[in-house]
């Protein structure tokens, strides 16, 4: 079988391109649910320092800022 360069070079061309394609729509699908995810956990997170922001805390429960041994 004999090919010229250019049909070559054009066939090499279009198979990267090709699957460029497909695996930029399942990328994209795999992002938009791991931004779900990240969007999730950082209102998990909000709420949660919401919540133990409400809660007041005497000066002499908390720790020293230097443990001395």
């Amino acid at each position: 079988m004999k090919i010229t360069r250019r049909k070559l070079a054009t066939v090499l061309a279009a198979v990267p391109a090709a699957g460029a394609l497909a695996v930029t729509s399942a990328e994209a699908q795999e992002r938009a649910e791991a931004d779900e995810e990240t969007t999730h956990a950082r209102e998990t997170l909000r709420n949660n320092l919401a919540q133990i922001a409400k809660v007041k805390v005497d000066r002499a429960v908390e720790p020293a800022f230097r443990f001395k041994a």
